[in-house]
């Protein structure tokens, strides 16, 4: 009994004991267990907060290249005169008897109204020198310019270029905060850009606004100029023309030139002038008041696959002459209609943008080799360039074209006088467009009602007979290239032909 008890006893401390050391473990367990934990939490609260940091960081450098940049961007601020004439006064021969007896209506006009405008402009000299937009300072009467700190000065108009959009404005000031200008030719699609300027009103003046390069080389865009865009989604809005676009050193980059919209407000798109080509201009307009470029004398079109199939070219490259200026360069080298342009001095060219960046930079008097296709061939030509007219010159009629009927779902008629009096077109050589079915093949490659057909192919037609003649020598699903003179300009159009 003694020793079965005395056994019993030794097993249950052996027990107690494991139970003890267990619970000694496992207490040590749950203890490295939460140490583990909380090691991991403070771990990753200090890789958060790292992370922070390096956002505060980034933020910081936004913030600081705004503070740099915002003294050398002013409000530019424009006074324009419109004289309005009294429609009671002309529709009375100004006679003071019917004007005593009717009276004067209240609604009468002013005589002569002040039109304020507001856009934005970059300081670029110490000197005073400020480069903004043609479009904001055009046909003006005054140009307040108003510095950051508030200080204002009257503008002096120094020179201005429609074709880039570009002017230059002088106040008198020294020691002015001038910014640095960007080699654009290094910019790249994707690196941040920052716009300032003075969006909608004065009192949003010098407003800042992020994004990207969304684009470059941007020439088809719906503006009338000599300009290859950079495009942003940084923000840019009515009032902001003229104003800067930089990089994350604070250096000039662009300058806001234009937004597409359909709303007339900000849409993501907006597009500034390459530094490069705004201080080419600005410095020609400094030292002279005006801009000289080198001139050609003609439209071009760039080479899709279609044309390309028509003219029979190998590649759709280079840019297609669908026009030439009357006397100039073109002219006189005997240049020709569908010649397709596609080395300048050697070097290929891929489209007229970079033909015009060939030839625009050169002065008048420089010749230029052209290695033109003409009739399946390829030709040098040397043309002597001339200064650019600051006015339109008169495009060359040469001898127009012709079309029709079902297969193309047009009607056609030989030009005349009174056809050329109801479309508003000259009176040229060809056949017009008088009906076109909009489901057919030649509204679909975008001809229109009263576009002259001037050459089928490269035939040139004058009458309906020569253009049906032409056409029904293109079978189905062949490419027809046609010569179309629209409202005065000349442009090609490709597409298959249905049956």
């Amino acid at each position: 009994m003694h020793t079965a008890r005395s056994s019993r006893l030794i097993i249950g401390l052996v027990l107690v004991i494991i139970g003890i050391v267990a619970g000694i473990l496992l207490t040590a367990n749950l203890d490295m267990t939460f140490k583990g934990r909380a090691g991991s939490d403070t771990e990753l609260r200090l890789q958060l907060e790292e992370k922070m940091a390096a956002m505060k960081d980034w933020s910081e450098g936004f913030a600081a290249v705004a503070e740099y940049v915002t003294p050398s961007v002013v409000t530019v601020e424009t006074e324009t005169t419109v004289k309005y004439t009294d429609p009671f006064n002309d529709f009375m021969g100004g006679d003071d008897m019917f004007r005593r007896f009717f009276g004067n209506p209240r609604s009468q006009p002013k005589q002569e109204q002040k039109v304020a405008g507001l856009g934005s402009g970059v300081i670029v000299s110490t000197d005073g020198y400020v480069i903004t937009n043609n479009h904001v300072i055009d046909r003006t009467d005054k140009i307040k310019i108003t510095l950051s700190n508030g200080k204002t000065y009257e503008g002096k108009l120094i020179g201005t270029d429609p074709r880039t959009d570009l002017a230059v404005v002088k106040i008198d000031e020294k020691g002015l905060p001038a910014i640095k200008v960007a080699n654009s030719d290094n910019i790249k699609v994707g690196q941040w850009a920052i716009a300032v300027g003075n969006p909608f009103s004065k009192s949003l003046s010098h407003t800042v606004t992020a994004g990207i390069i969304s684009g470059m080389s941007r020439s088809s865009v719906g503006l009338d100029t000599d300009v290859d865009f950079l495009q942003t989604d940084a923000a840019i809005n009515p009032g902001n023309s003229g104003g800067a676009l930089v990089n994350m050193s604070g250096e000039l980059v662009g300058i806001n030139a234009a937004i597409m919209s359909r709303s007339g407000g900000y849409e993501g798109i907006g597009f500034a002038i390459p530094s490069n080509t705004a201080k080419s201009i600005m410095d020609q307009l400094i030292k002279s008041g005006k801009v000289v470029r080198g001139f050609v004398g003609v439209s071009m079109q760039d080479v899709d696959e279609q044309m390309a199939k028509a003219l029979g070219l190998k590649s759709a490259k280079g840019a297609v002459i669908a026009q030439i200026v009357e006397g100039s360069p073109a002219d006189k080298a005997q240049l020709k209609q569908g010649d397709v342009i596609v080395k300048v001095n050697g070097k290929e060219v891929a489209n007229s943008v970079e033909i015009r960046k060939q030839i625009i930079p050169k002065q008048p008097g420089t010749d230029v080799d052209l290695t033109l296709i003409r009739d399946g061939k390829e030709i040098i030509v040397k043309v002597t360039l001339a200064e650019a007219p600051g006015e339109p010159m008169a495009v060359k009629e040469e001898a127009p074209a012709k079309k029709s009927f079902e297969r193309l779902g047009i009607n056609v008629t030989t030009m005349n006088k009174d056809l050329a009096s109801k479309f508003g077109v000259s009176n040229i050589p060809g056949v017009i467009i008088t009906d076109i079915e909009q489901d057919g093949a030649a509204f679909g490659a975008g001809l229109r009602q009263g576009d002259i057909i001037q050459r089928v192919g490269r035939k040139d037609v004058k009458n309906v007979k020569e253009f049906i003649d032409e056409v029904d020598k293109v079978t189905k699903g062949e490419t027809v290239l046609l010569l179309v003179n629209r409202k005065g300009s000349s442009l090609f159009v490709a597409f298959n032909m249905p049956n």
